[in-house]
């Protein structure tokens, strides 16, 4: 790995935390896309039609690769994967290891680069994971393993320094030591986790239209995707149909048993709620709520379980 290849990625790591904290944590990809300034060119994180991504600027490795969604109806072209409690497995591109893509994912290896991993929750939206390595790469399976390490393998922050979207290195990077590879599984067990739950938060926002269901509140940025079965049960999976799209308020409501959801969609709010009396918060944020419906997502497929939302109603009129 070339230095001017050192310094890409450590000003692409800066841009993509820069993006993250703009997003809230998932990016879309229209902002991926844009790429960043550095040493007076555009750098380019990844590349709309291919998911191994090295930008012209960069000499050996890659920089990126990318793992996409399909959009209703459509399958996904490789077979990249969450594998267990292991590592990630992620496909090579084609069936002929030799090729240009491939040949950058070995040297990757090789070299044990760092690497950014962007990871569609939905179509068009990324979690962003990096730094990341290759543990394997089989020119049998046409699968290589991806792991993430650790922030504390990269230089630090203030290594680094931005100036209007530019980056470049405020001092020379000091040579740190690379995690275990325990550590390792243990860093991609952590973030398989986290990736399930901001998967599970942008499918249930989407199938609402970024609303909530109670309140109709339209900022992503207070919305939070609520199980209506905890996910400490056993039923209580990531997905659509146990999930409510709920405001930071509504959803510490509901799970506080202070406001509850009928199988049918009513919403009832809890007797001892009802009782006190406040200000517009209160008054209309919450009892005002009383009696009306939730808002349902626009497809059959989407909407509550009503099972689910049965047993929870239950739950809410023991504690009532």
């Amino acid at each position: 790995m070339t230095g001017r290849d050192h310094e890409i990625r450590l000003a692409a790591f800066a841009h993509c935390a820069r993006l993250m904290h703009d997003d809230g944590g998932a990016v879309a990809w229209e902002a991926i896309q844009e790429g960043f300034e550095f040493g007076g060119e555009r750098v380019y994180l990844a590349g709309k039609a291919r998911g191994i991504h090295r930008p012209r600027q960069m000499k050996r490795g890659v920089l990126s690769i990318k793992t996409t969604k399909p959009r209703k109806g459509r399958t996904a072209r490789y077979d990249d994967a969450l594998v267990g409690d292991g590592y990630f497995s992620y496909a090579f591109q084609g069936d002929d290891p030799g090729n240009h893509d491939n040949t950058c994912l070995r040297e990757a290896f090789a070299d044990q680069s760092p690497l950014i991993y962007f990871y569609a929750l939905v179509p068009g939206i990324y979690q962003i994971l990096y730094p990341c390595y290759l543990m394997e790469w089989n020119p049998h399976s046409l699968f290589c393993t991806v792991a993430i390490g650790s922030q504390f393998e990269l230089v630090q922050p203030s290594e680094v320094r931005e100036t209007v979207g530019h980056y470049e290195l405020a001092q020379p990077s000091a040579a740190r030591e690379p995690t275990s590879p325990i550590e390792r599984r243990y860093s991609t067990i952590e973030a398989k986790v986290r990736l399930h739950q901001a998967e599970f938060r942008e499918l249930v926002l989407s199938a609402y239209d970024r609303r909530c269901s109670v309140s109709g509140l339209p900022i992503p940025e207070l919305l939070q995707a609520a199980h209506i079965i905890p996910d400490r049960d056993e039923r209580g999976q990531p997905d659509i149909t146990n999930g409510l799209c709920l405001s930071i308020l509504h959803h510490t409501a509901y799970d506080r048993n202070l406001l509850g959801i009928d199988p049918d969609g009513r919403i009832v709010v809890a007797e001892s709620v009802l009782g006190q009396h406040d200000g517009p918060t209160l008054e209309a944020g919450i009892k005002g709520l009383h009696g009306q419906m939730i808002r349902l997502p626009r497809h059959d497929g989407d909407r509550p379980n009503r099972d689910y939302l049965a047993e929870r109603f239950e739950a809410f009129r023991r504690v009532g």
